[in-house]
């Protein structure tokens, strides 16, 4: 049954009851107590996210902590290895290896002889040098022995400033190395290479005069003088590789800067052989690197051409 209860503006308003009569406020208290379910839940949620926001904080800082101190031991042990390493190597500077009498004499032996080579060989002509090391061949291994110890004293080799740039060429370009000793351009390259000397250190060398060699005319794109413009007659090497060389081909040259009273009248020597300067490098401290291109044929006019001049490089006593 139905209850009728008064508002306050006097109408009359209808409140359910249960079967015995009692009012219905359940739904009320159900409601209520719902949303304090809700809010506990979310207070629960809320510190449970808290909680993992400053576990997560703490790992990362523990985490950053351990690499930290990881990096440090590291570097530490980098720094105690490369000290141990100078120090290893200071103890055998001052300590050397003992060196023999023999080995001390043997060593002043070659380096004498090296230089009396690479005198002579400054002050003959090419057929001259040709002819001497023909009739003793270990006169020839000795001036590479001693050559080689002076390589060794370079900042640079000027060898592999010659094979980076022969890199770049396009692969079907054949070249030519004049004066090649151990033929080492040959080696390093997959070009075609002519390698020649007065005496074949292995078998990739050519022997010849090299005012004289048995290429094709125009049968080359690059010519290579790297240290080996040695002689009284560099005029027959220029006019040579003047011959072999097709047209607009390179002649480079690799030389002891010391050798050259002024480079620039060299530069201007060898445009009347045919051939024009495009490109040159002096900023090693002992060599000079210069490019040339091959402009025209001078076969007609070898007796008009001026004389080609390099002072000798004359290696101090050690």
């Amino acid at each position: 049954m139905n209850n009728v209860k008064k508002s306050k503006k006097g109408k009359k308003v209808p409140h359910l009851t249960n079967a015995n009569g009692i009012q219905n406020t359940k739904h009320k208290k159900k409601g209520k107590q719902s949303k304090d379910n809700k809010v506990a839940k979310m207070n629960i949620l809320v510190q449970k996210k808290k909680k993992e926001e400053t576990a997560g904080l703490s790992l990362e800082k523990n985490n950053s902590r351990m690499a930290t101190r990881h990096s440090n031991l590291d570097l530490k042990k980098l720094e105690e290895m490369l000290a141990a390493k100078q120090k290893q190597m200071t103890k055998k500077k001052d300590n050397p290896k003992p060196v023999s009498l023999r080995e001390r004499m043997m060593t002043k032996l070659k380096a004498s002889r090296f230089r009396y080579l690479n005198e002579t060989m400054y002050n003959s002509e090419s057929s001259e040098s040709k002819k001497y090391f023909k009739d003793d061949p270990d006169a020839f291994k000795a001036y590479h022995e001693g050559y080689q110890q002076q390589v060794e004293q370079w900042p640079l080799n000027p060898i592999d400033v010659i094979i980076s740039s022969i890199k770049k060429l396009p692969k079907d370009y054949i070249i030519a190395d004049f004066g090649c000793g151990e033929a080492q351009l040959a080696a390093s390259v997959t070009h075609k290479v002519h390698s020649f000397d007065f005496v074949s250190l292995n078998e990739n060398v050519t022997v010849c005069d090299m005012a004289h060699t048995p290429v094709l005319t125009n049968g080359v794109q690059v010519v290579v003088f790297c240290l080996s413009l040695m002689g009284t007659n560099l005029k027959d090497y220029i006019i040579e590789a003047n011959r072999i060389l097709k047209k607009d081909g390179i002649l480079k040259i690799a030389e002891v800067k010391s050798r050259f009273e002024q480079v620039d009248d060299f530069i201007k020597v060898l445009s009347q052989y045919g051939f024009k300067n495009t490109w040159k490098d002096f900023s090693h401290n002992l060599f000079y690197f210069l490019d040339f291109k091959k402009e025209k044929d001078i076969s007609g006019n070898k007796q008009k051409l001026p004389p080609i001049t390099l002072k000798p490089c004359l290696y101090k006593k050690r």
